[in-house]
């Protein structure tokens, strides 16, 4: 299974021209994107809590808890993919920032996770203080999908993220040159882009206060180029429409010592 990706009018395969080398998958699931991966000539590692290796013998699989620390060495992997997965973590921070200790400097992350930033996702948080009416109230009952034995819970879409806080953890743990995209668009988002232009006068005026608030009480000088980079972001449509927000986060490279 690809990872497909909007680019204009074109749906595009995000893996199909980038360089091949070793991918940690996680979590792996049942492993459709990694046989898909090899097929393309990337080697793959499949990590999981719940391993199913019997859906294919030529796959490499290791049990992994995505809230403990990887069993992997620093800098191991080229790229780690961890599609529909975040929104299930706990530690979410801890997550991004051990998928930024096995990847080799200039190496990738690839997200991907509902994209509670569209339209339809705002107009549901409006309504119900949730991101999606679909799924109900989060609650101990219907959202907690099970305990291991060792006492770790799976969680169903309980920690749901968007774009400011997934960018805001991104940064920290050492990522750069973030690429946005989604896979398809939600019919209910598009029926509500007459909102845009309300929406973007409100965040350019949210810009305008913040930048003035930290100046003179935090003596922090404002980076604009930050709020245009996310301005370009949140109001793609991949963002604004997409159904699913799909992340591509570079890891800095390493510098010569000159």
């Amino acid at each position: 299974m690809a990872i497909w990706v909007r680019k204009g009018r074109e749906r595009l395969d995000l893996f199909s021209d980038k360089k091949r080398g070793i991918v940690l998958d996680l979590p792996a699931g049942f492993g459709q994107e990694s046989a898909h991966l090899r097929e393309l000539g990337f080697k793959t590692v499949l990590a999981d809590l719940f391993p199913r290796p019997a859906k294919n013998g030529t796959l490499t699989w290791v049990r992994a808890n995505a809230m403990e620390t990887f069993p992997f060495g620093n800098e191991t992997f080229d790229y780690v993919l961890s599609r529909e997965g975040i929104e299930h973590f706990e530690d979410q921070a801890g997550f991004l920032n051990e998928c930024a200790r096995v990847i080799k400097p200039g190496g990738c992350l690839v997200v991907t996770t509902p994209n509670v930033t569209n339209l339809r996702s705002r107009l549901s948080y409006f309504l119900t203080c949730q991101r999606t009416l679909r799924r109900g109230l989060i609650n101990e009952v219907q959202t907690l999908r099970g305990t291991s034995e060792d006492g770790h819970h799976y969680h169903g879409h309980a920690f749901l993220i968007d774009y400011f806080k997934l960018r805001y953890l991104l940064k920290l743990a050492g990522f750069e040159k973030l690429e946005v995209y989604t896979d398809r668009y939600s019919s209910t988002s598009l029926a509500l882009s007459w909102l845009v232009p309300v929406l973007y006068i409100a965040t350019r005026v949210s810009i305008g206060i913040s930048g003035k608030k930290f100046i003179g009480k935090y003596k922090i000088a404002v980076d604009h180029s930050i709020f245009e980079e996310i301005m370009s972001h949140v109001f793609s449509k991949a963002l604004l429409f997409g159904k699913r927000m799909i992340v591509v986060a570079h890891k800095r490279a390493a510098t010569g010592s000159g």
